[in-house]
């Protein structure tokens, strides 16, 4: 009888222990699994920033302010009808359109220069020019859209829509940038600018150009140019403005060009100004921004539009300021 009882305890005693470990193992589950969705609780509601030159801005995912890019990583860009992205440079009132992933500063000038120019002078590189400008462009008498020197350009429409050929000398307008207005910077200005490499692909047109701003990026992404002054390109544009969901690309911008307008700073009052982005199909068009909304591919090269310069700025920068018009980034 001893010997059964001792048995029936030893056995309590075992059930006890396992139903004590299995209570524990529960008990570690459970709070680890509520630790964790503490954590990715507090995560998803952290609000993100970015940092220009040196001040921590919180970005936003509505109105006016500075977004987290969603096309590439590490990248903020300003959007909105006005946001406070003014930055003083050369003297002048320019503003940031991008914090790029390499900590650099991509700003463009706030007002057109006062003189409008060509994308690229008829007879500078096309049939006019008697074989100086390359194969490319050798059909074309409206000048040439391709930004810069290029041994193997492709435009792209489509598998079935290529144009190719040699590219022997900059545009018209590259040169100018490049020349006569930077040597004009002041010398502070000129040390603030790096060379960098822009986005210079042909983009196809806003009826053709279906889905997301990713398209228009990748489109750029083929052919790139480095260099010091530029213009910004149809993705800047798009990007720059804060209703995605009836501008967020090209042909979407089109339609509902007359209240993009109003959500986009990158819209001028009034006139037109060159983009960057050649016109896919064409040797000779060059897509370019109007004051109506529109962000269109289709002028020909040789006509004179306004011009918005474009640089990038060293990523070691210190800014001061809070970025409205009357208070600008001050570069210290």
């Amino acid at each position: 009888m001893r010997k059964t009882r001792k048995s029936k305890l030893k056995g309590q005693k075992q059930i006890l222990l396992v139903g004590l470990f299995a209570f524990v193992t529960l008990m570690t589950i459970g709070y680890a699994a509520f630790n964790t969705n503490i954590s990715l609780h507090m995560k998803a509601n952290v609000v993100p920033n970015c940092n220009i030159g040196g001040n921590t801005i919180n970005t936003v995912t509505e109105g006016d302010g500075l977004y987290k890019d969603e096309i590439e990583s590490g990248k903020c860009v300003y959007k909105g009808s006005n946001p406070n992205n003014y930055i003083m440079f050369n003297n002048e009132l320019w503003r940031i359109v991008a914090k790029e992933a390499d900590g650099t500063y991509k700003i463009v000038r706030n007002e057109v220069l006062s003189e409008e120019m060509p994308f690229d002078e008829q007879g500078n590189r096309d049939s006019n020019s008697n074989g100086a400008g390359g194969t490319y462009c050798a059909n074309s008498g409206y000048g040439c859209n391709a930004w810069a020197i290029n041994d193997n350009y492709e435009n792209k429409y489509s598998d079935d829509d290529i144009i190719t050929g040699t590219v022997l000398k900059n545009a018209s307008l590259n040169d100018y940038l490049n020349g006569e207005y930077y040597n004009n910077l002041t010398s502070n200005a000129k040390g603030e600018i790096v060379s960098h490499t822009w986005n210079v692909g042909p983009v196809p047109s806003e009826s053709n150009q279906m889905g997301t701003p990713e398209l228009t990026v990748a489109d750029e992404e083929r052919i790139t140019w480095n260099g010091k002054v530029a213009l910004l390109s149809i993705s800047d544009a798009l990007l720059a403005n804060s209703n995605t969901a009836q501008c967020g690309n090209a042909a979407d911008n089109y339609t509902n060009r007359s209240t993009c307008k109003t959500t986009n700073y990158l819209i001028p009052s009034s006139g037109w100004y060159w983009l960057v982005s050649p016109y896919a199909q064409y040797s000779y068009s060059v897509s370019e921004v109007n004051s109506d909304g529109g962000i269109y591919g289709g002028n020909n090269a040789y006509d004179s539009y306004g011009v918005r310069p474009a640089v990038f700025l060293s990523s070691s920068l210190s800014l001061s300021g809070s970025g409205t018009e009357s208070d600008p980034f001050i570069i210290e």
